[in-house]
């Protein structure tokens, strides 16, 4: 326990060091968090699983552990280790098979999709077209309340021509028609949870659920009914840590194998590659951190004053000192990957005197009280927020910052309880747009969180997904992105790096752009010779 706490002191202080313009009060706090967890190491260092799995720290736990019903990110990431789909998405964002063998199109508007023979969930039972059936029509029902309806809304009828045949029907040609078929299956007859988020189907994915305290820790263990290569992890047992000084230690201390994206402060990277055991690697990602703008708020109507907030926020500063050049600037919701961007839309610089005469233009004063919004958080935003109070400042506007922990911040984000609010989210196809600029997708069924309605954005919206002609459908995705950029109902802060860190037991990962986790079924794994208290 000396030697841990030993540790954990030495980071504290190594940080210290390495950020000198630190304020003393801020210096202060370093410290206390350092006191705190090396009290907590004490009170808490009993094995919450067996010494032999990939332990996988994260910031915020999932919303639910029934893939039906996931809507957030984390819930998606674990989601890939436990189910499978009958089409899931590559590297690239292109659609390949997974439960499909083959799929067929016999007419513009029908998909059958042929499955592999001998997949099992992992409750023993084999995976057929009627369990596939199932699932969809869990979703589809309205009394089930799955957010993951409106991303079927094309879909006429779901039905099973044979144990191992599925046909599709869209209700009208519909160019991302495959996109439907990347729900994850789960087994006939399993429960809604209603009454618990907590309860987990069978999947027929490369592990399965062992274990979960809320808050605490998710243990997920091999799927019996899948063999699985020797010298992989056997177990992964993901810990949810909140504090991003917590989860910098646990990796120091040799207690955590691997994080990602949102497990790491990006300030600690030069200190954390500093550690010979510990490997950082980047590689261009597709998750968005985005401004959004509620537009029921009639101040935030006046696309003057969203206007204003754009040229305010200095965003190559923030990239340069906060994130370590670890994100890219962004134009849009789509990557320069991706096979429908466009980068020929109206950009946002940072320019102060310009947003202190937007501002006048709109009819208020600096530091009107008028100019006072709540912008609404997690802990791991309140830095951003707080950089993003001050720039502002600098135009006359006030932030008043409220931070609530994960779920109750998910929660009013999708019910559009916010003004100003800052997230992110990992766009794979421009059909994404539909969910979050069509004005039919407003809360409680859809992404539009911010109320934005403009029939010419939803006319384009439309088009796109009928054009089946590849050339005239891309173009088409140019001016929904063009009037996005142009109305800005949510401000694209920067597109952030797929950066992982993982010590010298984890060999292998393959790095996703939108996060994906996918490949810790496959890493080389080599567990710790000897039992370490975790």
């Amino acid at each position: 326990m000396l030697k841990g706490a030993r540790a954990q002191l030495l980071l504290l202080f190594a940080i210290l060091r390495l950020k000198p313009k630190r304020t003393a009060s801020h210096r202060g706090r370093l410290l206390l968090i350092a006191v705190v967890v090396v009290l907590a190491g004490c009170a808490r260092r009993a094995s919450v699983a067996p010494t032999d799995y990939l332990q996988v720290d994260i910031n915020v736990p999932p919303t639910t552990l029934d893939p039906r019903f996931a809507t957030d990110a984390m819930s998606g990431r674990i989601d890939e280790l436990v189910y499978e789909s009958m089409v899931r998405f590559d590297q690239a964002g292109k659609p390949v098979d997974e439960l499909a063998e083959r799929i067929d199109q016999p007419e513009p508007t029908r998909l059958v999709f042929h499955l592999r023979h001998g997949v099992r969930f992992s409750d023993g039972h084999e995976l057929t077209a009627r369990d596939v059936k199932f699932t969809y029509d869990t979703v589809l029902d309205p009394s089930s309340g799955s957010m993951r309806r409106s991303a079927l809304a094309e879909l006429k009828s779901i039905n099973v021509l044979d144990d191992y045949t599925v046909e599709m029907t869209a209700r009208r040609p519909y160019a991302p028609a495959l996109e439907m078929a990347t729900l994850p299956i789960v087994p006939a007859g399993s429960p809604s949870p209603h009454s618990s988020l907590l309860i987990a189907p069978a999947g027929s994915g490369p592990f399965r659920f062992a274990m979960y305290r809320r808050d605490e820790a998710l243990l997920l263990e091999r799927n019996p009914t899948r063999p699985y290569q020797p010298g992989t992890a056997r177990r992964i047992l993901f810990k949810i840590v909140p504090d991003a000084t917590v989860r910098a230690l646990e990796l120091v201390e040799d207690i955590c194998d691997f994080t990602e994206n949102d497990g790491i402060q990006r300030d600690l990277i030069p200190y954390l590659e500093r550690h010979p055991f510990l490997h950082v690697e980047r590689s261009p990602g597709s998750f968005l951190q985005y401004l959004a703008f509620n537009l029921r708020d009639p101040r935030l109507k006046d696309i003057r004053l969203r206007r204003a907030f754009a040229a305010a926020i200095d965003r190559k500063a923030i990239i340069r000192s906060m994130l370590q050049d670890t994100a890219t600037p962004a134009t849009g919701f789509l990557i320069p990957e991706n096979w429908a961007y466009a980068g020929d839309v109206e950009r946002y610089e940072y320019d102060p005197d310009k947003a202190r005469q937007l501002i006048e233009a709109a009819g208020y004063s600096k530091d009107d009280p008028r100019l006072r919004f709540v912008y609404k958080t997690t802990p791991e935003g309140h830095r951003m927020a707080e950089i993003l109070q001050a720039m502002l400042k600098q135009a006359g506007i006030t932030l008043e910052i409220h931070t609530n922990e994960w779920a109750t911040f998910y929660a009013d984000l999708q019910r559009g309880n916010f003004a100003l609010a800052a997230s992110q989210l990992a766009v794979a196809s421009p059909h994404d747009y539909y969910f979050f600029f069509h004005s039919s997708m407003m809360p409680p069924h859809g992404s539009n969180r911010v109320g934005y309605s403009n029939p010419e954005m939803d006319h384009l919206l439309e088009q796109a997904d009928t054009t089946m002609d590849p050339i005239r459908r891309r173009a088409i995705c140019a001016q929904i992105q063009q009037l996005a950029a142009r109305d800005i109902p949510y401000l694209p802060l920067w597109w952030i790096n797929t950066l992982t860190i993982a010590n010298q037991r984890v060999r292998g990962f393959v790095r996703y752009p939108d996060g994906s986790l996918r490949s810790l079924a496959t890493v080389r794994f080599s567990p710790p010779a000897a039992p370490i208290a975790r």
